[in-house]
């Protein structure tokens, strides 16, 4: 389904097209950062109309609510973007500073992201466990900081292994629930994995859970 967003703003008048599995967030946001900053300019060719107000942006299809977690985020203060993991620290309120003490990310972006597990702790009972959310923060992590959507099984074997954790047996992860959050394709030293809509839901909800366990050590 496609989704327009609408905002309207004295004589500005601006639409966002976008699809369900696009994300729009930001251009809503940077547009309404934009009339906060040049509100004086925008009010001035209005005609100097004091009382020119803001309309709150007109989503069809969607509501406003779906661009952030509790619906306020157009209220606060956007902050610049500094740190390698600000997209998803903002994305997800976790502390930027949480995420980088639980993985490590190559600037150049030649090597695999590696989770601090020492730092996370006890992230599953079973291997299949351990191997599932490690997987699916890995994953998340290569989506957002790297920009790829796929990467070859054998670099995320060696993902996992660089963050002590076992990848033999690794294609039981796939099975239950690893069938829906995974999209495998190809076969043998050819083959790729990344994250389904679901794969991409359950990482976000992954990290979510080591703050909450974080703060109630």
């Amino acid at each position: 389904m496609e989704t327009t967003a609408k905002l309207e703003y004295g004589p500005l008048e601006v639409e966002i097209h976008a699809f369900d599995d696009e994300n729009y967030q930001k251009e809503v946001l940077d547009l309404i950062q934009f009339i906060e900053d040049n509100q004086e300019s925008l009010e001035e060719l209005e005609g100097g109309d004091e009382d020119a107000k803001m309309e709150r942006p007109k989503v069809e299809g969607t509501s406003l609510e779906e661009f952030t977690e509790n619906g306020n985020e157009d209220d606060e203060e956007i902050e610049q973007e500094s740190g390698p993991f600000s997209d998803i620290s903002s994305k997800l309120r976790v502390p930027e500073i949480e995420l980088e003490r639980w993985f490590y990310i190559d600037s150049d972006r030649d090597e695999p992201p590696v989770i601090y597990l020492d730092e996370i702790g006890n992230i599953g009972e079973r291997k299949t466990d351990r191997q599932r959310v490690a997987s699916l923060a890995l994953l998340y992590i290569w989506h957002e900081c790297y920009e790829v959507d796929r990467v070859k099984s054998s670099a995320l074997k060696d993902a996992l292994e660089l963050s002590d954790i076992s990848s033999s047996g690794m294609g039981n992860m796939y099975q239950g629930d690893g069938d829906r959050y995974f999209d495998r394709r190809g076969r043998g030293p050819s083959a790729t994995v990344g994250l389904t809509p679901p794969g991409r839901r359950q990482a976000r909800k992954v990290l979510r859970r080591f703050v909450q366990d974080e703060e109630s050590d």
